[in-house]
Formats: structure tokens, C-alpha cells, sequence
């Protein structure tokens, strides 16, 4: 694991220390092993926990670890369903989403009508350019601060 999510770890770690008993009893003892073998040892989170909106100080990394445990461990089977059913749908929601964004077939539609478009708008347009050696001269000019 790399640091960023060893320290999410750490911090999963220090908000479990922080909770009853009674919950952390729910989480298996194999799960709990597991973070402490994979948590940074010189990581020292700094959570105040008597701030009310303490969940703000840790990492969207260990927020994602504390609701899979409430998700897996901590509720009872009928909210675990729910939380689930839930889940399912924002992320059909996200794929229904990025298919009208990304969709094939209109991908390529798309992109032949704004080329029209583009085409219509377009003019020539004359480019005068410096020969070489006045370049040269303006950049000792503005060398010497003189136009």
C-alpha cells in the first residue's frame, strides 16, 4: 500500500479507538488485524474529536474504509439491503450519465456538425512576418530599451 493509504489506515485506526466498544466488537478480528498491519506506524493523525465536525479532518480514503465497515459490519441486515439497493442505483445513475456524455453513437454526429459549422465561419487571413534580421534588430532594441 502507499503512504496516502496506509495513512488512511492510520486514521481508520484512531477514529475505531475513539469508538464504543460494543460497535468495534462487530468488526471481525481478522479485519481490525489487517489494519494494523497495514497502517503507517510514523503517522500520527491528528483528529480532534471533540470538534463536531471532526469527519471533515480525515481523508476521503479513510471515510470510504469507515463506511464500508458501517456498511459490512455495523448494521443489521435490512439497512445493510438498503445501503446496497442504494448504492446500485447512483452507480447505474453515474454509468447512465457518462453514456448520454460518451455515447458512440452520437460521438461522432457531433463532431461532423461542428466542423460544418466551423467551416462556414472560417476567413482568410494574412499573416505579415518579420524578415530575419529585423527580428534581430527589435531584440537588441528592446535589449538597450529602445523601440
Amino acid at each position: 500500500m502507499d503512504n496516502l493509504n496506509k495513512r488512511a489506515v492510520t486514521e481508520v485506526i484512531e477514529v475505531l479507538n475513539h469508538t464504543e466498544k460494543d460497535i468495534v466488537d462487530k468488526i471481525p478480528k481478522k479485519f481490525i488485524k489487517f489494519l494494523f498491519e497495514n497502517g503507517d506506524t510514523e503517522y500520527k493523525p491528528d483528529i480532534n474529536f471533540y470538534d463536531s465536525n471532526w469527519e471533515s479532518m480525515i481523508s476521503e480514503d479513510a471515510q470510504a474504509i469507515l463506511a464500508l465497515i458501517y456498511r459490512d459490519y455495523i448494521v443489521s441486515e435490512s439497512e445493510r439491503n438498503e445501503l446496497l439497493k442504494e448504492e446500485q442505483e447512483t452507480i447505474k445513475e453515474q454509468e447512465e450519465k457518462l453514456r448520454e456524455k460518451y455515447n458512440p453513437d452520437n460521438l461522432f454526429k457531433k463532431k461532423t456538425q461542428e466542423k460544418s459549422e466551423t467551416v462556414d465561419n472560417m476567413q482568410l487571413v494574412e499573416i505579415k512576418e518579420l524578415p530575419w534580421y529585423k527580428k534581430i534588430l527589435e531584440k537588441i532594441f528592446k535589449v538597450f530599451g529602445r523601440k
